[in-house]
């Protein structure tokens, strides 16, 4: 969903609020269970746009250790300021160039794309590693078996270690010599 601001960019102190109840939008890094819910506000304070608010949204991911689906529940709080126009420029119509640095890509032409916001917003929120639960054991290296349901009947398999020779030199140097 894209929002007009020119209203607000247009006014110094003018404030819009906006409730979000957005379906998600979906890729292959994002899928939500639920749609989002929240509230922003918009307002203009001078030569910026200050927008306030948050939303919540449930996401499903895969553990990261048994590949188990799950739903993450996200809490994101909004706190973003994006540059606008000089006021004069706007109302005369033409718009004052902005410094490359401080261009929005969220925010052009006094337009904000509100969905490319909240799936960065959520993103930045979800856990990189996410865990069905603390103790989750993960799958079995070798048959790839969920261990979470039980033990596998692969052969256990002790792999040498490059310090192996150092401990054995240990061993040796510890024996008393006869």
């Amino acid at each position: 969903m894209k929002l007009d601001l020119t209203e607000v960019a247009g006014n110094i102190g003018k404030r819009h609020s906006y409730e979000i109840r957005e379906e998600c939008v979906e890729g292959e890094d994002l899928k939500c269970t639920e749609p989002i819910v929240g509230t922003v506000e918009f307002t203009n304070t001078g030569r910026l746009i200050l927008a306030r608010g948050g939303f919540s949204a449930t996401v499903e991911m895969e553990c990261g250790r048994c590949l188990e689906r799950l739903i993450v529940p996200v809490e994101v709080k909004i706190e973003e300021q994006f540059p606008i126009a000089n006021l004069t420029a706007l109302l005369a119509g033409h718009e004052e160039e902005i410094p490359e640095e401080e261009k929005e890509p969220l925010f052009e032409n006094n337009v904000f794309d509100l969905s490319e916001f909240i799936r960065q917003a959520i993103l930045v929120e979800v856990p990189i590693q996410p865990l069905c639960n603390e103790t989750c054991k993960g799958l079995c290296p070798t048959c790839g078996r969920n261990l979470n349901e039980g033990p596998c009947d692969c052969p256990v398999v002790v792999e040498a270690s490059p310090f192996d020779k150092l401990r054995q030199l240990l061993e040796a140097k510890e024996e008393p010599a006869e």
